[in-house]
């Protein structure tokens, strides 16, 4: 008659101990049986076979712990005489113990990851905004309270009074200010910033270079910017344009000065700015054309797009770090543009 309990549920049975062993085969020499016997049984077999099986994993195991002290010893012996015996061992721990923020990025950041990382745009600050605003004259203390630090595009007419930077800005005063293989250019091209935009120069010596016939637009066509960081080139450039009127006299004025300049038809993509700080922009020559948008998060809060219109002597005052932002040169006239920051 069945008991009733399957056996799938039986406990098993208790696993044979060391000394539970040693007593059978006690046991067993008393019964007479031969070591011969004993290895012949079945149950032996498998014990033994088992035991074999742990002893190859523990030999390979060891083995293998041998071989990665092996490996790591020589590899270190390598990297010692690597850079320690060699030029360009010496080079690699330079570069590993200096300042990672003094260096430059190992992976430059492009414009299109710089976009998408960004951190977003608060819409309040633009929600507001009606579209351009034109003056003709406007005094620091409206500037301040009005536009300063804000979201609103302001187009300022006749801003360079006492300016002279149209009668002397030419590609041929900047080949003097930046003479060929002067400290100027060298410290220019080393140390600050150049935008090719969609034309081929890698650097300003290379643009300062062009033929006669490519700078007056029978050639190649171009557009191109670069910043100045050169302090006596920013003084030589600063005896002919002057801190803008309606900035209040306790605003700071970057020494960064930055220069644009292009053909007919040419200008700067879509793309916004990571520089934290408000700009302006004067139009010294040439008519220009200003495309913003809103920022993608923006989208019905803020106004889509609004076009203005720069024309010589006027200046534009706006957010690129916030505005999405595009140019184009109008008319027939080589644009030139110089600008820079306020904090």
């Amino acid at each position: 008659m069945s008991s009733g309990i399957s056996s799938s549920d039986e406990e098993p049975p208790p696993a044979a101990t060391k000394n539970d062993f040693k007593r059978l085969l006690k046991e067993a020499r008393k019964l007479g049986l031969s070591s011969e016997q004993l290895a012949g049984l079945d149950s032996v077999k498998k014990i033994r076979n088992k035991c074999q099986r742990r002893n190859w994993i523990v030999f390979a195991g060891k083995l293998l712990v041998r071989l990665l002290a092996i490996v790591v010893v020589v590899v270190s012996i390598a990297l010692y005489l690597v850079t320690a015996k060699t030029g360009i061992g010496k080079k690699i721990v330079k570069l590993a113990v200096e300042d990672v923020n003094a260096d430059e990025c190992a992976v430059p950041m492009t414009e299109l990851t710089q976009d998408y990382l960004r951190p977003p745009i608060d819409c309040n600050q633009c929600k507001d905004v009606k579209g351009l605003t034109v003056v003709e004259n406007i005094t620091p203390e409206e500037f301040h309270k009005k536009y300063a630090f804000t979201m609103k595009p302001l187009l300022v007419k006749g801003g360079q009074n006492g300016w002279d930077a149209k009668n002397v800005f030419n590609m041929d005063y900047f080949r003097k200010i930046y003479p060929k293989d002067s400290d100027a250019l060298t410290r220019v091209e080393r140390d600050c910033q150049f935008f090719p935009y969609r034309t081929k120069f890698d650097s300003l010596g290379e643009v300062l270079a062009m033929s006669k016939a490519r700078e007056e637009g029978k050639e190649q066509p171009w557009y191109i910017g670069w910043s100045n960081c050169d302090g006596l080139t920013a003084n030589e450039l600063r005896k002919h344009y002057k801190k803008p009127t309606f900035l209040p006299e306790n605003y700071e004025h970057a020494r960064t000065d930055w220069i644009f300049m292009g053909l007919p038809g040419y200008g700067a993509h879509m793309h916004i700015d990571a520089i934290d700080i408000m700009s302006w922009q004067a139009q010294i020559k040439g008519t220009k054309k200003w495309t913003l948008e809103t920022p993608p998060e923006c989208y019905g809060i803020c106004p889509y797009r609004t076009e203005i219109i720069v024309e010589p002597g006027d200046i534009v005052v706006l957010d690129t770090n916030r505005w999405y932002h595009s140019t184009e040169i109008l008319g027939n006239e080589t644009s030139i543009v110089i600008g820079s920051e306020f904090f």
